[in-house]
């Protein structure tokens, strides 16, 4: 049984999470009425999210409930929400990717997995809000909160969703940013500032390393018993970003979103001089992909030019700009002559 099976999930779905976005003109601007407006903590507060739809409470909400990820976002903003679903901890017991610098301690685990969601436990809670992130076209198309779990989320408090798909890195943080201020974060703390200011040098550091290393490939993927999937970096906002920086990302074909699937028989398809594999840790490591000899060949595994990407992203500057350095460094020291 695959691991998409035992989840109950659909490939697309365990990947990328199973659910929707707003049109693209949603993503890219707002106009003057459709602005986070913070309110006072004590006077009407509102949000118009990517999807277009807009969260209205009485008041400021205090009690946020969160996707991981989207935790991890608003947290070093000084909004720590009181519950987290989707993966926080490992198997054994450590942290996910996806939990940032959340205090797992301090938050009480609606779930951890894409199929693991208590109302019992999100109820309890008394939620004033819900926040995750949109992975695709449709307003359902959100990270756990599927077209059946959504409408009963609702029912118990209102849904902020803000768009990954096909959209930047640098986007993404700023509709993060914009959301944290609104619950009152602060975007202009001494750490946040720097942050802005190290992402801004990471960034430039890696669009230098893309122009002096011109020519080098660089293929991302997802691994499991199975077969291989293919990032196709338009659709993710960090690969994206990186591409608007200059790096050379192949990208996968077919019709589905997000990625191509490939066996491992057809794991030679798309040359590369650099290979980065999926972090997560339901994703198959490299240590196990070299069961497969058709992996073993691969000019850059017998370089050993590889790396780590995580599928989702780290939404806000203190968060990503380890992982911009991180890539850099693999650039700069990766030969571009691999697949030649």
């Amino acid at each position: 049984m695959s691991v998409f099976e035992a989840a109950g999930l659909s490939r697309r779905g365990f990947l990328i999470g199973a659910g929707g976005v707003a049109a693209a003109a949603a993503l890219t601007a707002c106009s003057s009425s459709d602005k986070p407006s913070s309110g006072a903590a004590t006077g009407p507060w509102e949000f118009t999210d990517d999807r277009g739809q807009k969260a209205t409470r009485d008041q400021r909400p205090a009690r946020v409930v969160a996707y991981a990820s989207s935790a991890a976002a608003l947290w070093d903003y000084g909004v720590r929400p009181v519950g987290v679903f989707g993966p926080q901890k490992t198997a054994d017991g450590g942290k996910e990717i996806q939990a940032g610098n959340i205090d797992l301690n301090a938050v009480t685990s609606i779930g951890n997995a894409w199929d693991d969601f208590s109302m019992e436990k999100f109820a309890a809670l008394k939620p004033d809000l819900v926040v995750t992130g949109l992975t695709g076209t449709k307003p359902t198309d959100m990270w756990v909160l599927t077209d059946d779990l959504g409408p009963k989320v609702q029912q118990v408090a209102p849904i902020v969703a803000l768009s990954e798909y096909k959209v930047t890195l640098p986007k993404v943080i700023e509709r993060y940013s914009q959301l944290a201020v609104a619950l009152g974060g602060d975007a202009n703390s001494a750490t946040m500032k720097q942050a802005k200011a190290d992402f801004d040098k990471a960034s430039e550091d890696l669009r230098a390393a893309a122009k002096e290393k011109a020519g080098l490939k660089v293929l991302v993927l997802y691994g499991d018993k199975d077969g291989l999937y293919i990032a196709k970096p338009e659709f993710f906002a960090d690969l994206a970003y990186y591409r608007e920086l200059g790096l050379d990302i192949v990208s996968g074909g077919g019709s589905e979103d997000y990625w191509e699937q490939l066996s491992w028989e057809q794991a030679g398809k798309y040359p590369a001089d650099l290979i980065l594999t999926d972090s997560r840790s339901y994703a198959l490591p490299r240590a196990q992909m070299t069961q497969f000899p058709t992996w073993n060949q691969l000019p850059a595994v017998k370089a050993n030019q590889l790396g780590d990407w995580s599928a989702e992203p780290r939404f806000n500057h203190l968060l990503a700009t380890p992982v911009i350095q991180k890539l850099t460094a693999l650039v700069k020291g990766a030969r571009t002559d691999i697949t030649a």
